[in-house]
């Protein structure tokens, strides 16, 4: 009776199991989804091509033909000293040579210590005296530049220092110098420098005309040395 209630129990367990498999195939069953396998490795890059090489560079191009030379005018070019006689050295019947005098009197060459600025002479001017000089081949367009030292024998002395171009149509003030009484200086070896710078000279300039009037009172004068006119 025990081998048949084991060999049932068999029976019966192994009916279950083929129960259930028909059950769960029936079902369309599926069993749960197992885990998601590791990525393979990344494969290596591959390699670059090769870049082209730049070709030559082409040759430069002939050098175009010069232009011709191009004119140049340049009638500014210095000159030197214009004034004949400025430093008033040279001397003719005690009178610097070289120069015009509106009142000839009125003006001698000066050599006494203290009113001389350079060398061994001077020109003293009295009152209501013109001391003038004239240059000639002056050229149009140019500056001038006047220079000169001055001093007073007392203390009403007056100066107009001018610079006048002579031209075609007539005189063109270029330049004028006005020292008043009280500016002038009058110290015993004491001379004061002046300059001036023209304006232009016009069209139709053929000459210079630099001149020097004093206006003084009494006895009074001055001394003047070394004028010098130069171009720029």
């Amino acid at each position: 009776m025990i081998f048949n209630n084991e060999n049932k129990d068999y029976k019966d367990n192994k009916d279950n199991c083929l129960c259930e498999v028909v059950k769960c195939l029936a079902k369309n069953c599926t069993g749960p989804t197992g885990p998601t396998g590791a990525t393979g490795p990344t494969g290596p890059t591959g390699a670059s091509g090769t870049t082209g090489l730049t070709g030559p560079t082409g040759p430069t191009g002939a050098t175009g033909p010069t232009g011709p030379t191009g004119d140049c005018t340049c009638s500014c070019i210095s000159r030197g000293e214009l004034v004949v006689n400025g430093g008033m050295e040279d001397t003719v019947d005690d009178k610097p040579n070289g120069w015009l005098f509106s009142n000839p009197d009125n003006i001698t060459s000066e050599n006494s210590q203290g009113r001389v600025h350079s060398g061994n002479w001077s020109v003293n001017i009295e009152d209501d005296s013109t001391l003038s000089q004239v240059i000639n081949n002056i050229e149009p367009g140019c500056f001038y530049e006047l220079s000169f030292f001055a001093r007073a024998e007392g203390a009403q002395v007056s100066l107009n220092a001018n610079v006048i171009f002579i031209t075609n149509s007539g005189d063109v003030i270029g330049g004028n110098i006005m020292v008043r009484d009280q500016d002038m200086t009058n110290n015993n070896r004491d001379f004061a420098y002046y300059k001036l710078i023209t304006s232009q000279a016009p069209v139709g300039t053929t000459g210079i005309r630099i001149e020097f009037i004093v206006n003084a009172n009494g006895d009074q004068s001055l001394d003047l040395d070394d004028v010098s006119l130069t171009n720029l």
